[in-house]
């Protein structure tokens, strides 16, 4: 902490420091950064990082199966598009999750085809 910058303390019960500690977690920040945007006005959004990483690797493993070249080249789309999410930007809507989601059961159905 800067010289500039002032600790600030509150009291909470323990069941408001688990939701807080929860809530801050789920949106991939610290807990005293989450209070301080919620304190500013911000809405933090709430992650569902670990849902997505195991899409992710379950996808991941999928491409270490024969694949024929269509289903690859949509499967390694659909992993881009994952990565991207994780990594580089915002994270999705539940729609997108959801749709998402049923795009992997798809690549799992084209398998048992193949």
């Amino acid at each position: 902490m800067s010289k500039k910058e002032k600790g600030m303390y509150f009291q909470c019960n323990q069941k408001q420091r688990e939701q807080i500690r929860k809530k801050a977690k789920a949106s991939g920040l610290k807990q005293g950064e989450y209070i301080l945007q919620r304190a500013l006005g911000a809405a933090p959004k709430e992650t569902q990082l670990g849902a997505y990483l195991n899409l992710y690797r379950k996808l991941c493993e999928i491409t270490n199966l024969p694949l024929s070249t269509e289903t690859e080249a949509r499967l390694n789309g659909l992993i881009d598009s994952i990565y991207a999410r994780l990594f580089e930007s915002a994270p999705p809507s539940e729609e997108i999750r959801i749709e998402e989601e049923q795009a992997l059961q798809d690549y799992y159905a084209d398998i048992g085809d193949e």
